[in-house]
């Protein structure tokens, strides 16, 4: 299935999860240390989305807010992934939820 021909991932729970319980993706991916201040959920975009304004709950991560700022303000989504970082975050933020549906969401019901 193309992600364009699949319904977008609503999921409250899930990103109140990742924000309490998950580091800072870059920290972790740049500096080699386990952050956990600030963190927001930063919703994939540009490439990762299903359409033009369209989010993903599924297709997030765990970034801390000067991360977050930094990748907001000052670059930008293609820009912080593919040449300040290089680092293609997509595949983190599969693995995330699928290891949240098949792990955490069940134990919660």
């Amino acid at each position: 299935m193309t992600s364009r021909s699949r319904k977008a991932i609503k999921d409250k729970k899930y990103m109140q999860w990742v924000v309490e319980n998950r580091p800072c993706f870059v920290c972790q991916k740049t500096l080699g240390i386990i952050n956990n201040h600030q963190i927001q959920f930063h919703h994939l975009q540009g490439k990762y989305r299903l359409g033009a304004m369209i989010r993903d709950d599924s297709v997030g991560l765990p970034i801390c807010y000067p991360h977050h700022h930094e990748l907001t303000f000052k670059y930008g989504e293609r820009k912080y992934w593919d040449e300040v970082l290089e680092l293609d975050p997509k595949e983190f933020a599969d693995n995330l939820y699928k290891y949240y549906r098949s792990n955490i969401c069940h134990r919660k019901s």
